[in-house]
């Protein structure tokens, strides 16, 4: 057995290795992150998040002393799994799985290598490492929307306490003159997050009593939603009073800086009364945690060190590999771009219409086509083509799917289904995803599918399936997105 200290300066040594290969194994999605922490205010709090972890660690440093560090081939399979997970994630531009498995991936490396008993004891600062991790999107789509209704409610209510006349429907509060319409930013998931982090850090620092600090965490909850309503009470009380431009602008993104601080307040005060119930901090008595030990004096060697530390090497090798390697496939660019798509062919003719920019970007794409098509029939149908030349290149959105943005913009759906269409060049079948909606009488068809050069999909999870396989072969493409529109009368 070797001696503490060199067994110390080799296991720093052994995870310095890990995380620079690890960084370099995830510096996509790593960098799409701090993109986000970068440009999105509601996530700017992410660079703190890696330091809070870090210190959290340090501060627990004594729970180590005697602990056993023995690498555990248990977790191998969950590893694996992960990582396979996050490949997928990665060379399929998906940010949503990429993103939440890097915090996952780092708790399981370390069971892995240190072992289960290091990782149960170091698993506050490594799981609070998930707050550095934007929301996924199809978490807005869920809880948000139901955060959203509720914080919308109250906040009508609370500007009836005023006297105003106003109306709630769904995220829309009408108080006659104008509207204000609850966006997802708006929602009070984006309060719930960082007030979640900020309620475990308390709890951790100031309540000893496993009962309050479960209390502290879960309390802000309720904090998130009244605060959000009172957000949105407040600015339907002075949109009434001023006009719709205090919505907007330097009081919206000021009122969410102050409310926050009333958040915080209220779990103060909330700490303020625990403090009053049994059990009570005894300030006389020692902490019931070991006393910190700078040296980790007393760590116990185990067997299968060596041999998980070249395992997990291998494996950071391999995702670096196909990460960094696909990145460097060139863009497919298209002569003309895609807006030259053809305006007449067979009896129908049609005219195409300016996409924004802004919006492409928000729908995944690079470059896309709008367009209405007419035939000699007078039948009439809506056709948009998002295009992507860098279909591998992970970025903050990719191809929004419209069983998603469709019932976000209020069309109820009414059926989703499949159906393959025959006899279609290059491709002889074609499967595509039909939809029926239908809004205030209004009744649609749609279809739409994915494809990238040599593959066609119904399901946006399939293409992103499709591109992961392309990038392992090296196999160069673009991605394309098409849907078709047209009224049923």
């Amino acid at each position: 057995m070797k001696p503490t200290h060199e067994l110390i300066k080799d296991i720093r040594f052994s995870a310095a290795i890990l995380l620079a290969l690890y960084i370099a194994a995830y510096w996509i999605p790593l960098t799409t992150i701090v993109n986000t922490w970068m440009k999105n205010d509601d996530y700017s709090y992410g660079f703190l998040v890696p330091f809070i972890s870090a210190y959290l660690l340090w501060d627990m440093r004594g729970r180590f002393t005697g602990v056993q560090i023995k690498s555990s081939w248990a977790v191998f399979p969950i590893l694996v799994f992960f990582v396979l997970l996050s490949i997928y994630g990665i060379l399929g531009s998906s940010g949503n799985i990429s993103m939440p498995s890097m915090p996952l991936l780092i708790i399981c490396f370390t069971a892995f290598y240190f072992g289960i008993n290091i990782t149960l004891k170091a698993i506050l600062p490594l799981g609070f490492l998930i707050f550095m991790v934007p929301i996924p999107s199809v978490i807005e789509r869920t809880i948000g929307v139901f955060l959203k209704s509720i914080s919308s409610k109250l906040g009508g209510e609370i500007i009836k306490l005023f006297n105003i006349s106003v109306n709630v429907s769904g995220n829309i509060i009408d108080l006659g003159v104008t509207q204000l319409q609850v966006v997802d930013a708006c929602s009070g998931l984006r309060y719930l997050f960082p007030l979640f982090a900020l309620g475990i850090i308390y709890a951790y620092f100031f309540e000893r009593a496993t009962w309050k600090r479960i209390f502290c965490v879960l309390a802000t909850i309720p904090i998130a939603i009244m605060t959000n309503a009172l957000r949105i009470g407040v600015t339907g009380i002075l949109t009434d009073q001023y006009g719709p431009s205090v919505a907007q602008g330097f009081f919206h993104g000021f009122s969410g800086w102050v409310l926050f601080m009333v958040a915080f307040f209220f779990l103060f005060l909330i700490g303020c009364i625990l403090a009053k119930l049994p059990p009570k901090l005894d300030k006389r008595k020692k902490s019931p945690l070991p006393r910190p030990d700078s040296n980790f004096q007393n760590l116990m060697e185990g067997p299968g060190i060596n041999a998980s530390f070249i395992t997990s090497v291998i494996l950071l090798v391999i995702v670096s590999g196909l990460s960094l390697s696909t990145k460097a496939l060139p863009a497919m660019n298209l002569k003309g771009g895609i807006k030259s798509f053809p305006l007449a062919f067979s009896d129908w003719t049609g005219q195409a219409s300016f996409v924004d920019q802004e919006m492409i970007d928000k729908s995944g794409a690079e470059d896309a086509f709008n367009g209405s098509y007419r035939n000699i029939k007078g039948d009439a149908i809506s056709l948009y083509i998002g295009y992507r030349a860098t279909a591998f290149l992970a970025n903050e959105n990719f191809f929004h799917s419209p069983t998603v943005c469709l019932p976000s913009s209020g069309w109820e759906t009414l059926s989703t289904s499949t159906r393959v269409i025959t006899n279609v060049p290059f491709w002889g079948q074609l499967k595509v995803t039909r939809m029926i909606v239908s809004n205030l009488g209004d009744r649609l068809l749609v279809y739409f599918w994915f494809q990238t050069k040599n593959k066609s999909s119904y399901d946006k999870n399939i293409n992103r399936l499709d591109l992961a396989l392309h990038a392992i072969r090296r196999d160069n493409t673009y991605d394309l997105f098409i849907r078709m529109i047209t009224q049923i009368h």
